[in-house]
């Protein structure tokens, strides 16, 4: 036990050092021998070459994963084999400049832009989406190509036309716009969307899509999404709301009620979302709290007829089958259901879950005290303790004295907190919210069914 509380002392301590810092790199990302300038963010690298072309669009499953230029088991966007996203017909930059709008502010835009001397190319990526902004400028109409995806050699394409409801996996013509997904309902999808309906010719080749912008004389802006194929980032990049983007099913549905639920907190809240998870952490609760108060009871009930048990176990040692015979008939003499607590917590594991996956999506853009951002880990692993405290809590209560399950909770909650630490920070602000107000109920209960002070081991 002290050799891993010096090792939890340790990780805070070293926390800030671990954290990552946007910003322009240089790295050969495709083995050339020529580096390529990098756009470093918590959510995507994305590496261009003197071309002007994408060669590398690494998304990060883990916020502000830092791959410290090692992009080969990193998810890349660019299909290898496939033309380069950004190839501009005709293009030959003679002039580079990568630049931040405002150095030190994390949240800065980085700026990629590329000339040769009549036409411009730029990127502009911004650090806290998966959408960037693709602008050229130029004296006569260009033919702009793009290619998707990575991660498959047959991705499903879609081509939306002017007018239309449905897309198609082919066409020509103006259309609203093109995407590629690796996945129908998961994975990975990259979308082009132009300011207004543009003619795109989007033609299957081996199995892949290649696209092809017709970009008009002067400015012309697209703006294109890489990342998870996953209802709420597609929300939350203003993505979702084109047609036959993306098919919900029930538990998507739910996600959608849920994330209004948070956004009309937020709104409640005077804008702060630290207050609308609060908010939302105490109605779930609220409406939880029946199920949970059975299961609760369920759990107190057998708490106090552990002494009863522990006799038959050694009583019929020898015997299984007595031994589980008069096991059932200490539970009808009680009246307990010895699966009665099991059967709340599985209809409350859903909800958990779409929480998690809706806030581990969601771009806050907010901190409080010393976190910077509830979209991204706790930097000093505070909320992830204080969690895992909580639940070390819950386990002696519910352990009533049992030492084996007070020893298996700790190995448990041990294990779990490294899990806990990639957790962004509002993910954690709920989870123990909801167990703190959990282990509140536990105890009332408790108290109402007279079992004694949870036992702490010496």
């Amino acid at each position: 036990m002290k050799r891993w509380f010096w090792i939890s002392l340790a990780l805070i301590a070293l926390a800030p050092a671990f954290a990552l810092t946007p910003e322009w790199r240089e790295v050969d990302v495709n083995k050339d021998g020529k580096p390529e300038k990098v756009a470093v963010t918590n959510l995507a690298d994305i590496a261009f070459n003197e071309q002007g072309q994408i060669v590398g669009w690494y998304i990060k499953t883990v916020r502000a994963t830092d791959f410290k230029g090692n992009y080969d088991r990193a998810p890349n966007l660019v299909h290898s084999s496939q033309t380069l996203p950004g190839t501009l017909e005709g293009f030959t930059p003679s002039s580079r400049e990568f630049i931040r709008r405002e150095a030190g502010n994390p949240d800065a835009d980085f700026i990629a832009r590329f000339s040769d001397g009549s036409t411009t190319l730029t990127y502009t990526v911004h650090p806290r989406f998966l959408t960037i902004d693709v602008d050229v400028q130029s004296p006569t109409p260009r033919k702009l190509v793009w290619a998707g995806i990575g991660g498959t050699d047959t991705p499903i394409t879609k081509w939306l036309g002017q007018g239309n409801k449905e897309p198609l996996n082919a066409g020509q013509g103006p259309a609203v716009y093109v995407g590629w997904q690796t996945q129908k309902s998961a994975g990975f999808a990259m979308f082009i969307r132009p300011q207004t309906p543009t003619p795109i010719t989007l033609t299957q080749l081996n199995g892949a899509g290649i696209a092809e912008i017709s970009v008009p004389a002067g400015n012309f802006n697209l703006k294109v999404y890489g990342g998870a194929n996953e209802l709420v980032r597609l929300n939350v990049e203003n993505f979702y709301e084109l047609p036959g983007v993306f098919q919900p099913n029930i538990w998507g549905q739910i996600s959608l009620g849920l994330l209004w639920l948070l956004e009309e907190a937020h709104k409640l809240a005077g804008g702060s979302w630290v207050l609308a998870i609060v908010l939302v952490t105490i109605l779930i609760r609220i409406l939880f709290w029946p199920l949970m108060h059975q299961q609760y009871k369920s759990m107190a009930e057998m708490q106090k007829i552990q002494p009863l048990m522990k006799k038959i176990q050694e009583k019929y040692k020898d015997n299984k089958e007595k031994q589980q015979e008069e096991m059932m008939k200490l539970y009808q003499e009680h009246k307990i259901n010895p699966l009665g607590g099991c059967f709340p917590l599985l209809l409350q594991m859903p909800i958990l879950f779409l929480m998690f996956k809706l806030m581990s999506g969601y771009e806050f853009g907010q901190g409080f005290l010393w976190v910077p951002d509830l979209a991204l880990p706790d930097p000093l692993y505070i909320l992830p303790i204080i969690y895992i405290l909580v639940i070390f809590l819950s386990t002696l209560m519910t352990a009533a004295g049992n030492r084996d399950a007070i020893r298996q909770g700790i190995i448990i909650n041990l294990v779990f907190a490294f899990i806990l630490f990639s957790f962004p920070a509002g993910v954690n602000l709920y989870y123990t919210l909801f167990t703190i107000l959990g282990v509140g109920q536990q105890y009332l209960i408790n108290k109402q069914l007279g079992i004694g002070k949870p036992f702490v081991a010496s």
